[in-house]
């Protein structure tokens, strides 16, 4: 299987980068180190919430490789993957400063709960994003044969 990076002519392929990045920065500060007791995310542990983004990415990234024939347009995939970067990747800070407060954050506390919901909304409108693109080239590809 030949995989190159060409994040041009291949824009998914930043999703397993990402999901590399992240697993090495979750190997370097490991995070057995925070305290997440009682701590949860969408009514689910805040630990396996944080570890399951980058499974997230990677099995991203493969169903890319199994849909990029059906795929409409390189554009929309673009969208659906810099906004999935995008929003993990300030998603990830912004949470643990919600969980690790100092002074500024302490007296913005609702302000990073608004800004949580915002990128994950911007991260479902994302996603959507793939799916369209998926139905869209699935309708138009079958409309031309």
């Amino acid at each position: 299987m030949n995989i190159s990076l060409n994040f041009k002519e291949n824009p998914f392929h930043l999703l397993l980068f990402t999901t590399i990045i992240l697993l090495l920065t979750f190997a370097i500060k490991p995070l057995s180190n925070m305290n997440f007791q009682d701590m949860q995310m969408f009514g689910r542990p805040l630990e396996n919430m944080i570890w399951a983004l980058p499974f997230f990415l990677i099995f991203s990234w493969l169903l890319y490789l199994a849909s990029r024939n059906f795929l409409y347009s390189i554009t929309y995939t673009r969208i659906h993957v810099i906004t999935t970067v995008i929003t993990i990747l300030l998603i990830l800070p912004i949470l643990y400063i919600g969980i690790h407060p100092s002074t500024f954050s302490n007296e913005r506390h609702e302000s990073i709960g608004v800004l949580i919901q915002i990128l994950t909304w911007i991260f479902v409108l994302g996603q959507l994003t793939y799916l369209f693109n998926l139905g869209l080239g699935i309708l138009l590809k079958r409309k031309l044969k």
